[in-house]
Order: C-alpha cells, then sequence, then structure tokens
C-alpha cells in the first residue's frame, strides 16, 4: 500500500527493534507521527515494523556484528541516489565527515533538499562544517546550536527531541512490579538507567548509595544493558564496591529490561548524574521518559543538561561528587511535597515540550518551508522550541 504525501527519507541507524537507542527511537517517533508527508526509514533485510504508516527501505543490508561499518556508510550513498520518489533527505546523525560528504554530495547530484538533525552532541566543534550534511542543520538542545553558530555554521534550528505521552500505568499494578524485579515492596526506590561507561555516572551513583543510605532506607535500581565486556568489567567492579560497602541488599543489578516504563512507575527518584554526554544523544530520551511519568529527577548540572537545570524541572548537582548527589536524593526522599512538585513541573515540561507528535508537527513545518511550500527556512528556535 502506497501511503499519501510527499516521501521523507530518513537515514539513520536500522529504525528497528530493540528499542534501545535514543536516535533511532527518535527518528520512528517522528516518522510514525507525521500527518501530511511519509516517511521512510531504513532498516536490516527482513525487518518488519509494527507501525503502519512508516515505509522501510532495508538498505543496511543483512545483520552484522557491527552497527555503521564504512562500507555501509557509503551504502548510503546508493541508496540516496536511487530514490525515484523522495522529496527531501533528512539525516539523523552525528557530525561526522565521512556520512555528511556522501550524502552532501548524493543530494547535489540528485537535486534532493537535505536536513540534517544532529543526534549527538560534537565533542568538538573545530571544523566542524565539513562534517555537516544538510541545511539548515536541526540541534536537539540550544547548547548545541549556540556551539555551531559560534562556529560560523548558518541556518541552525533547535528542535527538541520528543517521546510518546502514554497514560500512567496503574497504581494497582507497581507491587506486582516490585515483585517482578524481586525490589523489596515498602521502600522507595532511586533508579539509575543509562551507561556503565561513556561517563562517570554509575561510579557516581555507587559512590552515592552509602550516604544516602545513612539519611533514610531506600532501595537502588540499576538498569544499565550490558554491550560488551568492558560494560561487564564495570558492572562488576560496581558490585564489588557495594558489597564493600554492605549495601549490597540495597542493589538491584538488570541489564536490558523489556519495559523501562514499569521501573519509571515504581521508582520515586531518578538521577542521571552524567559528566559527559558525547557518545549520547544531547537530551537521553531515557531521561525524558522518566520524567513523563513524574519522576523527580537529579542529574549533573553540566551542558546541555543545564538547560533542564535553569528551566526549575530537575535538581542539578556538580558533576562527578558524590556527596552533592547523595545529599539531594536524600532530600527528596525525605521531603515528600518537594519530591512530587518536581516530578509534576518535569511531567508537565515532556507534555509541554516533548511530546513527539508536536515535534513530528513542527518537522513539517520545516520540510513545506525547505521545499518551498512556505517561507525561506529561517535560523533560531523552531515553534514550541
Amino acid at each position: 500500500m502506497t501511503l499519501p504525501g510527499r516521501r521523507i527519507l530518513y537515514l539513520s541507524a536500522p529504525v528497528e527493534p530493540p528499542w534501545t537507542r535514543s536516535d533511532k527511537n527518535l527518528v520512528r517517533g517522528v516518522a510514525a507521527n507525521l500527518r501530511r508527508y511519509r516517511g521512510c526509514v531504513l532498516t536490516h533485510q527482513g525487518v518488519t515494523l509494527a507501525e503502519p504508516n512508516i515505509e522501510t527501505e532495508s538498505a543496511w543490508g543483512p545483520r552484522g556484528a557491527a552497527e555503521t561499518p564504512l562500507g555501509k556508510r557509503l551504502g548510503l550513498f546508493g541508496q540516496l541516489i536511487g530514490q525515484r520518489e523522495t522529496a527531501l533527505v533528512h539525516l539523523f546523525w552525528p557530525a561526522d565527515f565521512v556520512v555528511a560528504n556522501v550524502v552532501r554530495t548524493a543530494g547535489r547530484m540528485r537535486g534532493l533538499p537535505v536536513i540534517h538533525t544532529l543526534v549527538r552532541a560534537p565533542r568538538t566543534t573545530v571544523g566542524i562544517k565539513r562534517a555537516l550534511a544538510g541545511s539548515p542543520v536541526v540541534c536537539l538542545t540550544q547548547e548545541t546550536q549556540h556551539r555551531l553558530i559560534a562556529e560560523g555554521v548558518q541556518n541552525t534550528l533547535w528542535v527538541p527531541p520528543g517521546i510518546a505521552l502514554v497514560a500512567p500505568i496503574p497504581e494497582g499494578d507497581k507491587a506486582g512490579i516490585r515483585r517482578k524485579y524481586r525490589i523489596p515492596l515498602d521502600e522507595p526506590v532511586v533508579m539509575y538507567a543509562g551507561d556503565y561507561r561513556h561517563s562517570n555516572a554509575a561510579r557516581t551513583f555507587a559512590a552515592a548509595m552509602p550516604r544516602i543510605l545513612r539519611q533514610t532506607d531506600c532501595h537502588f535500581v540499576l538498569a544499565c544493558r550490558i554491550r560488551n565486556d568492558a560494560d561487564r568489567e564495570e558492572e562488576a567492579r560496581i558490585k564489588a564496591a557495594v558489597t564493600a560497602d554492605g549495601i549490597a541488599h540495597h542493589v538491584t543489578f538488570l541489564n536490558e529490561v523489556s519495559s523501562l516504563r514499569e521501573l519509571f512507575a515504581i521508582s520515586a527518584v531518578q538521577v542521571f548524574p552524567a559528566d559527559s554526554h558525547h557518545e549520547k544523544m544531547d537530551l537521553p530520551m531515557v531521561l525524558l521518559e522518566g520524567m513523563a511519568e513524574g519522576l523527580a529527577t537529579v542529574v549533573a548540572q553540566k551542558p546541555p543538561l543545564t538547560e533542564l537545570v535553569q528551566a526549575g524541572v530537575v535538581l542539578g548537582v556538580p558533576p562527578m561528587e558524590p556527596v552533592s548527589l547523595a545529599v539531594a536524593v536524600g532530600e527528596l526522599l525525605l521531603r515528600d511535597e518537594r519530591r512530587l512538585q518536581l516530578g509534576e513541573a518535569g511531567r508537565r515540561h515532556v507534555q509541554t515540550r516533548h511530546d513527539i507528535k508536536l515535534i513530528a508537527a513542527q518537522y513539517e513545518e520545516l520540510y513545506d518551508e525547505v521545499l518551498a511550500i512556505g517561507k525561506r527556512p529561517r535560523s533560531g528556535a523552531w515553534g514550541i522550541g
């Protein structure tokens, strides 16, 4: 069946299960919520998506051990120039010299406009113009946009990432969720969902745990996906540390889970004390998902997460300071009213700024302008920003 509307080709990492990466979740969400355009995403061979309103192209070929080897990146060139129905190409990718040059050249050869959404905060912006494929360049945070403008990048926009907003899990289901994960029924839960590596977040959280327990009883959950031996070794170090501290019975280690929403539903506080965001989306989707569930949130006060701190919807603490993290978490656990107020502020913030339906609508307005249906694209915050 051919879907209505002009075709947008999304170039990104394979958009397919498991849904554990922020970048492909964002592409999937935008494509699934288009109303006036039809989105086509790239997958591996043999993958079928549940969303009936998204077209797929198996440009990534058979599944392999590596996700983005050079040969597959260059294969995007052939995928792009072979299109016959595409009206516009939308690249969701980090700043990357190889991919940018391939996509930029192919777009010029076919006369196709290209938009580039930066799905990660760049480690450095020196010489970044050559690593950007399209115009405009969409940034997920104002921090990244300001960095590009300072480097002289023209025509930048700010469009925040979006998530699907769903009804909360019923209160009556929460005891069953605790039993499922063997989490005590009567202790507030403090949760970290993130990486073991790429930042010191998990180590900072582990170091804060005994200090939090000196203030109040609680239970800690680490939901961290194990992707390689280095992750497994880091988990083992943290397990050894909490055992040495005599608090192992207060900690549950979970790896990849079928539903993070279940864990959010039973948690009182989520922490995200990451001191680096260069390997992750500027605003991690998992952080927004927890806020959408009304979780009081504590983050490391380091850009770009400072944008959430300045908005008054999360608490910020200095990075790599477990004592400061423990004080903030302890205060929230001991002050119910403050915790609930902060959680509600986060929920409202996500509902008004990060609803994927609103984000998809903003991108459709951008497509209108780039395709000359409306006026020329403008720089600055886009719509809801």
